[in-house]
């Protein structure tokens, strides 16, 4: 202990008569440590982590199978079966949503999420209230009186306590709503619910090809997890030929609920923990380049100590002190820079990624952050003790400063290392190259309609049920429409139920009538889908007559919406070109009489009228989906909710401003939302903005390693060798030859390491296949452009020392030598 306390004050003196190297080092190691530690404090909260409930590897998500092998939601029917008839689940329930709802009566009236659940939904997750009390048996009954459960995070904003909120009412829609119960802050199911209420309440839905609710159970203590799957499957199997047609299920799948919540993140996440580390890997070969050179000037000093009896033992302890102090230095900023940076990875997924109130600076993250420098102080301590005590002893004597330290294994260790950073940032730079090329290529994607100067009105009503409920949306939203037209500065005005990149869209089965007046009803559905000919699947929404208009949705052939289509005359349908093209390639889709009565109850066939351009609706980098547009005075029922787009002449913030207005002054119990189409699109990018941002900070940051470790190996060499140089100018050579020899070694080092990583990125870089878009993952103008970066990146860092070289004075050289 005496001689580790002594050998702490030695380096820190020794650090001390050389700040600059001390900090520069310290530094280089937190960059590497702060970025690796915020990565994996991301990775830990969402992948590693169990989730937070009792035996949560019990809790599992259940899925229907079709006769495609796909995973389906479920039926009413099929899930009581389930729940009666499987062994292998202690508990299980359906839900459904979450649902945008209005609700008022404490204040301000506020949009919140709302899942509607059945009975066992709790027990599933093993949590007991906060507060109160989940559903009783009386509140499980067709015609009870509403009641809800709320979420921790509801209770405390707007009750300010969860004891608070028990018993409570509030507004939901036309309903008065109980709150009975407030769940624990740990209740995260859907991600950011706020309101769970009752299935029970309403009658149930005996169609077994109606679906829609998604199934959560908890495995049974003493049953493994592949034996219930099991079990499951069996009986749904089972299911499939007892009721034949009357399912579209044939098969059921099981996944644990924590796989079903990350499973999409988690290739992103590894691959930005993998850039990390790179990053580390490139900031400690830094390091290490720059201890190897200060290990080549001590050469010396280790001599002299050596002779005068010191063991190489005691010199390797002073050397790992040393390198453990720059460790410990290098971790506790690289502990703050992770603290930074989490709270930034946090605010710049916008929401994206799952289980963001996990991430933070908890005990596993901070035993990552100290076992990184821990390895980072050993490994770097065993090389630099390696390094400068495998010498002999007379060889270090007998030489001088200026030789040993240009010495051949010396410098070929730094050069190794500077390759070696090299090859890392041309991994990490193709990366991002590749990232941001496909980035660009997906801005560049035409969606279909336009997103200047458009502003998009959410005025989501409370739900009623009825036809006289149906209009009195139709007529709230005919004077929003009207009102919204006059707004200065406002041209077209639209109304749609599916909005693009927000949802609102529902998928729905149609059927091909034969003649206009075929009359089929729903029991006929489950065998007419069989038929391939007479059936198909599109995306159901319903337009108002402007809406292809205000949204530039060009009418491809026919003709759009007209006010002669009345509630009376022929129900009429335009569908999309995707859909034409899907299910009429080789015929002429105006004129055909198809059936959507399941979608919204009516049995009154639709007659296509035209075709329309088809629009990215679910995300910019997925193909448009096929889709049958409905006209909303023809079927009122159809749309609960409407998106209401405004294309204005200018400038948005007055039209927001004032379309906010009409509608708090129409329903003062909604609560309108209000964005620009640059905004929807720009948070429908923002997990790939996210990816792409982060791995271009850490190329940049490799970008700077690497060019400082080839600037202060070739910075090195030209010192050493300086009394070479002057002897050389001396006997005859000329500036541009020395200028020529320096650029060369700079020129050799870079070029080794461009190849090297160039290879390393074609291999890696498959990895990113499935995140680009538009790009191949072995693009070529991503690779030359990072290699043609590198080069001239390569060639600056020894342009200065170069430069330096070729104004050396062989007199002074020579006379100081």
């Amino acid at each position: 202990m005496e001689s580790i306390l002594a050998d702490v004050r030695y380096v820190a003196r020794s650090f001390a008569r050389n700040p600059a190297f001390f900090i520069l080092t310290a530094l280089t190691l937190a960059l590497g440590i702060g970025a690796t530690t915020a990565i994996f404090s991301v990775v830990n909260g969402v992948l590693l982590q169990p989730l937070p409930y009792p035996k949560s590897e019990q809790v599992v998500q259940l899925f229907g199978v079709d006769t495609a092998g796909a995973h389906t939601s479920l039926a009413e029917p099929n899930f009581i079966d389930w729940q009666q008839q499987s062994r292998g689940f202690s508990a299980m329930a359906m839900t459904r949503g979450p649902q945008t709802i209005s609700a008022s009566g404490f204040g301000e009236p506020i949009r919140a999420r709302s899942t509607t659940v059945t009975r066992d939904f709790f027990k599933v997750f093993g949590l007991a209230p906060e507060a109160g009390r989940t559903f009783a048996d009386a509140e499980l009954q067709i015609g009870a009186a509403p009641a809800a459960v709320v979420s921790y995070a509801f209770a405390q904003k707007y009750f300010g306590s969860a004891k608070g909120a028990v018993g409570r009412a509030m507004n939901v829609g036309p309903q008065l709503v109980t709150i009975v119960g407030v769940m624990p802050p740990q209740m995260n199911y859907p991600a950011n619910n706020e309101l769970w209420m009752p299935h029970e309440i309403d009658k149930p839905n005996l169609s077994r090809t109606a679906g829609g609710w998604r199934i959560v159970a908890r495995v049974r203590d003493g049953m493994t997890f592949a034996a219930a799957k099991a079990d499951l499957s069996s009986l749904s199997r089972r299911m499939k030929q007892q009721y034949g047609s009357e399912t579209w299920m044939s098969d059921a799948d099981a996944v644990t609920l924590r796989e079903q919540l990350v499973g999409n993140s988690r290739t992103t996440l590894l691959i930005l923990l993998g850039a990390s580390a790179f990053l580390l890997l490139i900031a400690c070969a830094n390091v290490v380049n720059l201890l190897v050179a200060r290990m080549s000037a001590r050469r010396s000093e280790i001599g002299v100590r050596l002779a005068m009896g010191a063991s190489r033992a005691r010199l390797a302890q002073q050397f790992l002190t040393e390198s453990a102090m720059l460790a410990v230095a290098g971790g506790a900023v690289g502990v703050v820079l992770a603290a930074l940076g989490i709270r930034l990875l946090v605010s710049l997924q916008n929401s994206k990624l799952p289980r963001v109130e996990e991430i933070h600076l908890n005990i596993p993250v901070m035993l990552f952050a100290i076992g990184v420098s821990v390895v980072a102080a050993v490994a770097l301590g065993l090389f630099t003790a390696w390094s400068g005590t495998n010498n002999d002893i007379r060889d270090s004597l007998s030489s001088s400063q200026r030789t040993q330290a240009g010495s051949g294994a010396s410098s070929r260790i730094r050069q190794s290392l500077v390759v070696s950073q090299m090859a890392l940032t041309v991994v990490l730079l193709v990366g991002a190259g590749l990232l941001g090329r496909s980035f660009a290529a997906l801005l560049d994607i035409h969606p279909g309609y336009r997103t200047e100067h458009a502003v998009v009105l959410d005025a989501t009503l409370p739900y009623e049920r009825g036809d006289d409920a149906a209009r009195r949306r139709v007529q709230f939203f005919s004077e929003v429409f009207q009102r919204a037209s006059a707004i200065p500065g406002v041209a077209k005005v639209g109304a749609s139920s599916g909005f693009p990149l927000l949802g609102g869209g529902s998928d729905g089965a149609f059927i091909i009538l034969s003649r206009p007046d075929e009359k089929i009803d729903f029991s006929q559905y489950p065998a007419l889908m069989k038929d391939a000919a007479r059936s198909g699947y599109a995306n159901f929404v319903v337009v108002d007559g402007n809406y292809f208009d205000a949204m530039n949705i060009p009418v491809v052939k026919g003709r759009a919406f007209r006010d002669g289509d009345t509630p009376e005359s022929q129900h009429v349908g335009v569908i999309s070109a995707s859909l034409a093209k899907t299910k009429w390639p080789n015929a002429d889709p105006i004129g055909k009489v198809i059936q959507y009565g399941n979608m919204d109850g009516d049995l009154r066939p639709y007659t296509v009228v035209g075709i329309v351009g088809d629009v990215r609706d679910a995300n910019l980098a997925t193909e448009p989906t096929p889709t049958f547009y409905a006209y909303l005075p023809q079927r009122i029922q159809a749309a609960s909710n409407l998106h209401i787009v405004m294309q204005t002449t200018g400038n948005t913030t007055p039209v927001m401003n004032a379309a906010r207005a009409i509608v708090r002054e129409l329903r003062p119990d909604v609560p309108p939302v209000i964005r620009t189409m640059e905004t929807v699109v720009a948070t429908s990018v923002a997990d790939r903005k996210f990816m792409l941002l982060l791995v271009a900070v850490f190329g940049g940051a490799a970008l700077l390693l690497a060019t400082l470790g080839v600037y202060s190996v070739i910075s090195y060499m030209v010192t050493q060798r300086n009394r070479e140089i002057g002897v050389r100018i001396a006997l005859g050579a000329q500036r541009g030859d020395v200028l020529g020899l320096v650029l060369r070694e700079g020129a050799l080092l870079a070029a080794t390491g461009i190849v090297v990583g160039g290879v390393g990125a074609l291999a890696l870089t498959r990895l990113l296949k499935g995140l680009v878009f538009g790009v191949s993952t072995t693009d070529p103008i991503a690779f030359v452009g990072v290699m043609a970066l590198l080069a001239a990146v390569a060639l600056v860092a020894s342009w200065l020392p170069a430069l330096r070289a070729a104004r050396v004075d062989p007199m002074n050289v020579l006379r100081s030598s």
